[in-house]
């Protein structure tokens, strides 16, 4: 069963006992002002745009396993193990893609 997240229809890149997932996208602005441009304001434009998953599930060396098998772009940035009292072990695993 495919998961289909948000309206641009974003998937995880990789993913077995994925309990939640968050897609972002940002991009920096670039200063692009030039003496021909700018008539004495600041213009900026769009920079590089960073993708990113923050991926909650039960197995994080199985996502990593995955992730290291396709070739998707994203690499893990980091993981944090969530431990509750009296549930169960999950993982929040950062994807960012490497472009």
């Amino acid at each position: 069963m495919a998961v289909t997240l948000g309206r641009s229809g974003e998937t995880p890149p990789v993913g077995t006992n994925i309990i939640s997932a968050t897609y972002t996208e940002e991009c920096d602005t670039i200063d692009i002002t030039n003496r021909s441009n700018s008539g004495g304001k600041k213009i900026s434009s769009a920079g590089f745009v960073t993708k990113t998953w923050e991926i909650e599930c039960h197995d994080a060396t199985g996502l990593q396993a995955s992730l290291d098998g396709t070739a998707s772009g994203f690499s893990v940035t980091s993981i944090t193990e969530n431990i509750s009292v009296d549930g169960a072990i999950t993982f929040s695993v950062t994807l960012k893609e490497m472009a």
